[in-house]
């Protein structure tokens, strides 16, 4: 018998060293394997080896399908730290450059087709989904093509424009959480992945105007917004929620900072901001949460780029960033260095980056 289990437990460790889709083959030899490769031991061990390999990005390419109308094709593509010098580059004839596409299941490819599905945050390979029209949580774990429909905090309000979400993993309790802020209620709400359920928790002592609120970034256990408080404190701060404590703070910038996107470079917190309309400034916090440790990494003049599509960390510190420029040229950016692809030859329509 302990033979049986000394083999079982060898099975378990080459289990853990497989890649997603080999583990839910296995999951189907038979009820044992279902359910000893779907215990939170094993879970949690996978997720581990899993944390130790280079960090993948999904990137959603858009092009402009041909026929002489608006129609857009979306190419879903997974990068990893060692093979991102791969972009999804467009070239003639609807061809993509060597790069394998990731396969969705059909409804979540319809989800995220669509403009009003937005994502709120992705965490070890689930990404958590908001529909803009009715406020519909969902969590979608790409790795077993599984998706949990979360249900509605419970809000005295009608959840539309006053909602703001963010979805992160918290390491102690081994769980994932969704917290869901109304600041016409001036309530808190955090869902827990584990119990599914929702708990209300303390709000900030400050109200805030949800409409002035950036897109969530989960960075060492910590989500970050960028808002604007209700007056008397008309400057923009970044507010912070730790998953774990359930606990509000923020950090202050030394000036007014019109902050369009916070990300991390080099392990160090980072924002992006154009408060001069004249430049894109890209700074970093050198010791986390102290306010006079923010410096300025580089900045890129403005006047040769009507927008700009993305920043987004990748790896190793690097930055990607995205323009398309007056000449119709796109500059993309590795941490210091500048590459500039002309849509001549070879070119990248619209990238959208998230941590997977």
């Amino acid at each position: 018998m302990s033979g049986i289990n000394v083999c079982s437990d060898l099975m378990v460790d080459i289990f853990e060293r497989l890649p997603s889709k080999s583990i839910i083959r296995f999951r189907s030899i038979s009820k044992y394997w279902h359910s000893r490769l779907a215990t939170p031991e094993f879970i949690r061990n996978y997720r581990l080896r899993c944390s130790k390999n280079p960090p993948k990005l999904l990137i959603r390419s858009r092009c402009v399908i041909s026929g002489g109308k608006y129609d857009y094709k979306d190419i879903y593509t997974l990068h990893s730290g060692d093979q991102f010098d791969q972009l999804p580059l467009h070239i003639p004839g609807n061809r993509y450059l060597s790069i394998p596409k990731v396969e969705f299941p059909c409804s979540l490819m319809t989800m995220l087709s669509r403009n009003r599905v937005s994502v709120v945050g992705s965490c070890n390979g689930i990404l958590c989904l908001r529909d803009d029209d009715d406020d519909n949580i969902s969590l979608w774990n790409l790795s077993i093509w599984r998706r949990v429909r979360v249900p509605s905090p419970p809000f005295i309000s009608p959840l539309k424009s006053s909602m703001a979400v963010g979805f992160g993993f918290d390491p102690i309790t081994d769980d994932y959480k969704i917290v869901a802020i109304d600041f016409e209620e001036h309530k808190t709400f955090v869902y827990f992945l584990k119990t599914e359920y929702w708990s209300e928790v303390p709000s900030p002592s400050y109200r805030l105007l949800y409409m002035s609120i950036s897109k969530p970034y989960f960075f060492n256990g910590i989500l970050h917004w960028v808002v604007v408080p209700e007056d008397p404190h008309p400057s923009r701060f970044i507010l912070t929620f730790n998953v774990s404590s359930h606990v509000f703070g923020r950090i202050l910038f030394p000036e007014h900072w019109i902050v369009r996107q916070l990300t991390t470079i080099n392990g160090c917190l980072a924002l992006v901001s154009s408060e001069d309309g004249d430049s894109w400034k890209i700074r970093v916090m050198g010791e986390y949460g102290k306010t006079e440790s923010w410096s300025l990494l580089f900045e890129l003049k403005r006047d040769a780029f009507h927008w700009s599509a993305t920043f987004q960390r990748i790896t190793n510190g690097d930055l990607l960033a995205c323009y398309k420029g007056t000449n119709s040229d796109l500059l993309v950016l590795y941490g210091g260095s500048k590459e500039v692809y002309n849509p001549q030859t070879r070119w990248i329509p619209m990238l959208k980056a998230l941590n997977w």
